[in-house]
């Protein structure tokens, strides 16, 4: 003989509270009597069930069962948070909730047809009735934001009791694997989402995670922490769409930064000394590896300050008075850590190998150089550098040139 114990949860001995007149208007049958009596027992509850069943005045006012664990968080209260202070329980939620909607709308969010939410798990602050309305919540940002058929599947969540040798046993369908699959196929379910929710006064974290129905494979799973979301990153001064920016398709997606700079220098000449200059410069970067780090190249025109203002022939040891072009190959590292906050100073560290061209002149440079960024677009350089000993053809004549040089330079980013 079977019975369904769908709408029955488990409770403990010091939670359960039921009135005797409900009790007798449940169990009418002997036999289930019996039965109940005795699975009562193994959870502790023989006394209260066997003084309810032999009542013959029943007249006690009508009471509903309740759960301890039932005591529900101060949600229409406020959610205390280390980083965004305090904010209201519902607020937070649909941060998170709009972070799992962004997901959605974006294509990260993996096998949505023919969809059913098979389970929700919460903490034990939640009320069961939040169960209901977190699931409702979630199959509202899906239907808004995707064309996926949500299927409800009321025997995924059933519970059955039969006798065997004497003793009952419940089982329910998420412990048997052939049953899902044969109540997945009879209702056209494809893949089951699995929820689970967690609430403390510092924060909240939900945890979806999507399986195929047939053969149990995960085929998407992500955790939202409410100190993580999208909001909760913009409080704190980081351009979160340029992060997320690599990951809305499944392959890499290169990000390319651009940087036009105004630096003041100095710079060797052939033979011996020094001039000052004024330099423009470019540089095209591709940063990877979460933004930690760049690569790419750099072209720098200079020009002897001097010769702007000076009358006359120019001094031919000095490449800086014509003509000029160097290009270098670099890489950067960033110093900022896991995240790149645009309300703090942030710094990268660089490297170059190049080279610089000019009439009769074709020579190395090695330069290193430190970056630090102010808010989101500007950006303050120094560097400095080594030339090689190169030759510059000046006439007839030839002379050398090497030596160390470095400036300073302010740029925008973009």
């Amino acid at each position: 003989m079977v019975f369904n114990f769908k709408d029955l949860e488990p409770v403990s001995e010091e939670s359960y509270v039921m009135n005797s007149s409900e009790l007798k208007n449940r169990i009418r049958n002997p036999l289930i009597v019996v039965m109940l009596l005795g699975f009562a027992a193994g959870n502790g509850l023989f006394s209260s069930l066997a003084q309810a069943a032999s009542d013959d005045e029943l007249d006690a006012p009508t009471a509903t069962p309740v759960m301890r664990s039932q005591v529900a968080p101060p949600i229409d209260k406020e959610v205390n948070s280390p980083t965004s202070g305090t904010r209201n329980f519902y607020t937070v939620m649909d941060e998170i909730l709009s972070d799992f909607e962004y997901d959605l709308r974006t294509g990260q969010v993996m096998g949505l047809k023919d969809l059913s939410i098979r389970n929700v798990v919460t903490s034990e602050n939640i009320p069961n009735s939040f169960r209901s309305h977190l699931e409702l919540l979630i199959s509202e940002r899906i239907l808004k934001s995707t064309k996926t058929r949500i299927v409800h599947c009321l025997a995924c969540r059933s519970r059955t009791a039969t006798l065997k040798g004497g003793q009952m046993v419940i089982s329910s369908p998420e412990n048997n694997t052939v049953e899902m699959q044969r109540i997945a196929k009879m209702n056209g379910i494809q893949n089951f989402m699995d929820v689970a929710y967690a609430y403390q006064p510092a924060g909240m974290m939900l945890s979806l995670q999507i399986s195929d129905a047939e053969t149990g494979t995960m085929l998407w799973s992500k955790n939202y922490n409410s100190e993580t979301t999208r909001a909760a990153a913009q409080r704190r001064g980081v351009d979160f769409n340029a992060i997320e920016e690599a990951k809305t398709k499944m392959e890499y997606t290169p990000m390319v930064q651009s940087k036009p700079s105004l630096s003041f220098a100095f710079l060797p000449k052939a033979g011996s000394g020094y001039t000052t200059a004024l330099g423009i410069g470019y540089r095209m970067m591709e940063r990877y590896d979460n933004r930690k780090k760049e690569v790419g190249f750099e072209m720098n025109y200079f020009m002897d300050i001097g010769n702007l203002v000076r009358t006359g022939t120019p001094d031919p040891t000095n490449l800086w008075t014509g003509f000029n072009i160097t290009l270098l190959f670099t890489h950067g590292w960033g110093l900022f850590g896991d995240e790149e906050n645009y309300n703090k100073p942030r710094g990268v560290v660089y490297a170059a190998v190049g080279g610089t061209y000019t009439s009769g002149f074709l020579g190395g440079v090695l330069r290193g150089s430190y970056e630090s960024r102010l808010a989101k677009h500007w950006a303050v350089t120094g560097f400095l550098g080594y030339r090689p000993t190169a030759t510059l053809v000046i006439g007839s004549s030839n002379a050398t040139l090497n030596g160390v040089e470095g400036g300073v330079g302010v740029g925008f980013l973009f």
